[in-house]
């Protein structure tokens, strides 16, 4: 008897802890029309023949908007600055330098497919779209390439996600996606001897999600 009674204590804890993260908070936050996210991480940029040596690493910091139009497709603007950041590359005859990529921004919009879970508060999901990529004219030495004049060109975005309701308002996100842009063949900086390559760049990002 008296151990039963100490378990009634433990007993409560435990409903009050699977109570929070019960499905219903999921359920309202599934049904909020606008998602606001801040995210930030890593993202890569991969080497190309005509316009990096090298791969190089820079920090993503991303701004997005979206907006649910039913519990399983929802539409998203999104807005990133690329932070450059320094690194060794081998610019052969030259040797090994620091240099890094001018700032870039990144702006997409994109459609959301959602696989919402009735039994918990996580919602994968897929996501696609297309904007551009706007590196930033900067023509100083440590820069690669080094651009007299900014550049935009057509980019696309696709990958996959998954978000956490911790309440009717907030929640966590963890996404990564693969972007591909596509500088035209005279873009300068990007193009050599009449052909420029796609950059390619994969970015895992997280961060937080305010919905209403």
């Amino acid at each position: 008897m008296n151990r039963s009674r100490h378990h009634v204590p433990l007993a409560v804890a435990i409903a009050v802890a699977l109570f929070a993260l019960s499905p219903v908070p999921a359920a309202r936050a599934a049904d909020r029309s606008v998602q606001v996210s801040l995210l930030g991480g890593v993202q890569a940029l991969n080497k190309s023949d005509t316009a990096l040596p090298e791969s190089f690493v820079n920090v993503p910091a991303t701004l997005a908007l979206g907006y649910s139009l039913d519990r399983t497709w929802a539409v998203e603007g999104e807005f990133s600055w690329l932070i450059p950041v320094s690194q060794k590359v081998d610019l052969g005859t030259l040797g090994t330098v620091d240099r890094k990529t001018p700032d870039m921004l990144l702006y997409q919009a994109n459609v959301v497919a959602k696989l919402p879970l009735e039994s918990a508060a996580w919602s994968p999901y897929l996501e696609a779209g297309a904007g551009g990529l706007t590196l930033m004219s900067n023509d100083d030495p440590d820069r690669l390439p080094a651009l007299a004049k900014s550049q935009s060109v057509f980019a696309i975005n696709f990958g996959a996600g998954a978000s956490y309701a911790v309440n009717t308002h907030w929640g966590l996100r963890a996404d990564y996606r693969e972007y591909v842009a596509f500088p035209a063949d005279d873009t300068p900086g990007f193009s050599t001897n009449g052909k420029a390559d796609a950059l390619w760049m994969e970015r895992g990002a997280l961060g937080l999600t305010w919905q209403f």
